[in-house]
Parts: C-alpha cells; sequence; structure tokens
C-alpha cells in the first residue's frame, strides 16, 4: 500500500505546473490515472495523494507558519519577511503559487474521476467529500496570500482552458470556500476512521475562519456553535499537552499536518527556526533564526502557564545570548529532540481557537461581549492560570482578543493574518519594528496586506492583473 500511495502522489505531483504552462510535462500514463479509481483502494490512494501537499513549499514544511509571524508583533526577526522589501521576483511566491495550484489539480483530477468512478457510493462520497475540503484548504491559503486567484473547479484538458485564465474576485472565491467546505461538514464524519484524515469539525473550521475574514459574523457565531455541538472537542488540562508528541491527535486537535520523526522531509523544521541553535544547545546561550520582543513577553500576566511553555528569557539559570527572549513552544524540555527527525505535528486547527474566533465573532455581532462570549474566553483563561474577565465594552473586549490570540496561539500560522483581516499590519509594524531591529517601518505600506502574484506568472498570462503596488517587468 505504500509503494502504491507512493507511486500516486507522483502522478498527481505532475499533473500540473502553474496555471499557464499546466500540460507542458508528458503524462505518466492516462491509463494509470484511469485504472486508479476502478477500486476503493485505488480512489483513497488518490485521496492520500491530495494531503501530500501540506508538506511542500508555502505550506506546513516550514514557510506558511515562519511567514505568518515574521515581523510581527511577536516574532523578532529582523531579516527576510520582516524588512517587508518584498518583490514579485522573488522565488517564494512561485515555489507557493505552484505548489498551491499544483494541489488544487490533484484535488480536481480526484473529483472529476471519482464522480466517474463505479466504487461503493458510501466510499465515494466520503472520499468526494474530503477532496472537495482540501480544494477548499488550498483556496483559502491562497485568499490570505493573494485575495482572488483564478478558481479552477474542474479537471484540466487542454492548456487552452487556462492559458489567459483571469482572477476571480475575493468574495467569488471566499463564497466558493465556505459553500465546499459547508457541503464538506454534512458528510464527513465527526470521528473517521483514520484520525488524521479530514473531518466534520475541520471542514466546519475551515468554514468559520472564511467567514471571519467575510465579516460574516453572525454566520461564523453559528458555525462555532456547530462546531461545540459536536461534543467531540475541548481543551487539554494543560496547554503544554498541545505541543506534545504524546497527545497528538486528542481532543483539542480539530486538524494537525501529521509528522513522522523518521523521516527528516516530514518534518515542520519548526526546530530548526524557534529556540535554542542545534550548535548551542548544550550551552544553552544561543537561539535558533527566530525570538520574541520584549512588548509580546509582557502581554502575559506573570503567572500565565502560557508564557513559561511558550517563551524564556533564560534556560537552567542562563541569561540566551543577546539577552533575547527565546521561543520554545514546540521545544521537549528534556532536550531529546532530534532538529533534523522531528516528530511534532502541526496544530493548524485546535479548540481553543474555535472558543476565540466564537468569542471575537458574538462581540462584533452583538456590538459588545455577551455572557456566551466572556465563557468562551474564561474557559481558556482559566487553564492558563490567570484572571477571568468581566464588564468590558465592545472596543476594550475586541483589543482583548486580539492580544488573547497572541498570547495563546503565537507560532501556529495566524498572526500575520490576524493582523492583516484586523486591517492594523501595517500600524502593528511601524510599532514594532525598532523593537525587533527591522527597517519594516520604512518600507510596509498597505500593499503588504497581500503577497505579489508571482512576476513569472503575470509574465505569462497577460490577464493575470497583480496587485496593487507590485511592480512587474517586462509584462
Amino acid at each position: 500500500m505504500r509503494k502504491l500511495r507512493m507511486i500516486i502522489l507522483g502522478i498527481l505531483a505532475v499533473c500540473m505546473g502553474s496555471c499557464t504552462d499546466l500540460l507542458d510535462k508528458e503524462p505518466i500514463s492516462q491509463l494509470s490515472v484511469n485504472n486508479l479509481f476502478n477500486t476503493e483502494e485505488g480512489a483513497d490512494a488518490a485521496g492520500v495523494g491530495c494531503y501530500s501537499f501540506l508538506y511542500k513549499p508555502g505550506y506546513y514544511w516550514q514557510e506558511r507558519w515562519v511567514f505568518a509571524f515574521e515581523g510581527t508583533d511577536i516574532s523578532g526577526n529582523g531579516g527576510g519577511s520582516a524588512n517587508y522589501q518584498w518583490t514579485a521576483g522573488e522565488n517564494r511566491w512561485s515555489d507557493w503559487w505552484l505548489t498551491t495550484y499544483q494541489a488544487i489539480c490533484a484535488c480536481n483530477v480526484t473529483i472529476t474521476r471519482l464522480g466517474m468512478s463505479a466504487i461503493d457510493s458510501d466510499v465515494k462520497e466520503k472520499l468526494l467529500a474530503e477532496a472537495r475540503f482540501l480544494r477548499a484548504f488550498y483556496y483559502y491559503h491562497a485568499l490570505t496570500y493573494w485575495g482572488g486567484v483564478p478558481l479552477l473547479k474542474d479537471e484540466i484538458s487542454s492548456l487552452d482552458e487556462v492559458k489567459y485564465v483571469k482572477r476571480s474576485s475575493r468574495k467569488e472565491l471566499a463564497d466558493f470556500i465556505i459553500e465546499e467546505a459547508g457541503d464538506a461538514a454534512k458528510i464527513l464524519d465527526k470521528d473517521p476512521a483514520v484520525a488524521t484524515r479530514a473531518s466534520k469539525g475541520a471542514a466546519l473550521m475551515l468554514k468559520a475562519k472564511v467567514q471571519m475574514w467575510q465579516e460574516e459574523w453572525e454566520n461564523a457565531v453559528k458555525t462555532c456553535e456547530e462546531i461545540k455541538n459536536l461534543k467531540k472537542y475541548d481543551l487539554f488540562d494543560n496547554y503544554s499537552e498541545v505541543f506534545s508528541e504524546q497527545y497528538e491527535n486528542q481532543k483539542e486537535h480539530i486538524f494537525s499536518v501529521q509528522f513522522d520523526p523518521g523521516y527528516t522531509e516530514f518534518s515542520a523544521h519548526m526546530l530548526w527556526y524557534l529556540g535554542p541553535s542545534k550548535d548551542e544547545w548544550d550551552k544553552f546561550n544561543g537561539l535558533g533564526g527566530s525570538s520574541a520582543p520584549e512588548s509580546f513577553y509582557e502581554k502575559y500576566d506573570e503567572w500565565d502557564y502560557r508564557l513559561e511553555q511558550n517563551l524564556a528569557k533564560t534556560w537552567r539559570n542562563q541569561p540566551f545570548k543577546d539577552s533575547r527572549i527565546a521561543i520554545l513552544k514546540y521545544w521537549d524540555r528534556t532536550g531529546s529532540q532530534m532538529l533534523d527527525h522531528d516528530g511534532l505535528n502541526f496544530p493548524v486547527y485546535r479548540y481553543a481557537d474555535v472558543l476565540l474566533m466564537y468569542a471575537e465573532a458574538l462581540n462584533e455581532w452583538k456590538k459588545g461581549p455577551t455572557t456566551e462570549a466572556y465563557e468562551a474566553v474564561n474557559e481558556i483563561r482559566r487553564r492558563a492560570g490567570v484572571d477571568e474577565i468581566e464588564n468590558y465594552d465592545y472596543q476594550k473586549f475586541k483589543l482583548f482578543i486580539q492580544d488573547e490570540r497572541a498570547r495563546e496561539l503565537c507560532y501556529e500560522g495566524h498572526r500575520r493574518f490576524d493582523l492583516v483581516r484586523w486591517g492594523i499590519l501595517v500600524e502593528t509594524v511601524k510599532k514594532i519594528s525598532k523593537e525587533i531591529n527591522s527597517r519594516g517601518d520604512e518600507y510596509v505600506d498597505e500593499r503588504h496586506n497581500l503577497c505579489p502574484i508571482p512576476e513569472t506568472e503575470i509574465i505569462k498570462n497577460g490577464n493575470l492583473e497583480q496587485n496593487p503596488g507590485y511592480e512587474t517587468a517586462n509584462k
């Protein structure tokens, strides 16, 4: 079965290059793809192949989750994304674009071929729901990177179908994701046979995320209530359990990217980037690629259990180099983890995020915090060992949620996109840049709420409009 799955990953991966050179490669074997969906085993393998792109550039092999905090109010990395000197010609944008559309293509192939398959109807229905969820998930990433992008819903059989494709609007893309995630949620099991596969909760979570982006507050509240009413998810007793291999895929985890310590290519490389560097590990006075600003450290109450899990100024009574604040969120305190063989899963969606979205959406919808909004936040606060909140007005609660999401969800792939969603990325970067030794305050402006469309794609497709503020040469 493992061999079959690896073959399928190869078949699906080569089905797409980019929107405009989609069919440049010779197909491996059209017969192989056709035969693949004749059996439940083959169809399932194709479905598994759709998950493989989660480990590719632009997703959870370091790039996306690092990009989601570099140069924000929780990251002290003064280089890379933090300087906001972005150009459309950078390789990362084209790499991320390529991976995104390879993933979407794989899902489209799976959806199209499953529709024609004669396998058991119940099996087919669930595999279709998984593929539709994953396609919507990949489009959600595109939405947060670029805004509206070309919306491809079908398997591509001719280059002419995509050669001059135009971008959809942001709303069109968001509406599509909400509909797809909602339809998938109606079919997916609350408790799938394989815990690592998409579930009803994961699909509802994706739906709620996009509703929050679209400021559909009432709808977001109702979707979060659907997740709560599944009675499947709850907070772990201890915050540290969220980030422990011992508790993976358990009650707080809604959707996680699975990593295996036995394969270096299946590591999120979180430990390469955060915490003490490999060379300095024994001395505990070095850092990985990033550190936290003092202002973020001070957002925590002194007795907040999350502070000890997430950040540290000293290790075994030794200060870190340059008096920096180390990010230790994913580190095993025994020091037994291997930097290049880390098997810790990446928690994409977890229940604490549902509670925080629920509280935020209620506050926005009702123009002030409700009893339910307080209770959602205070459930998280009680676990953290800090005081509950009460008697806030609309604005104070809104600002509190913005800080509480940082304290609870830091370095989990949310912060940059939260700041964009709230419309405060630029002002936040301008405030924090000097503290993190970045020049971001000199360069950041409203264009950075979106990434540039890769220059290579703009040049190849005259109908593909660039995001405002990014110049593309030789169009």
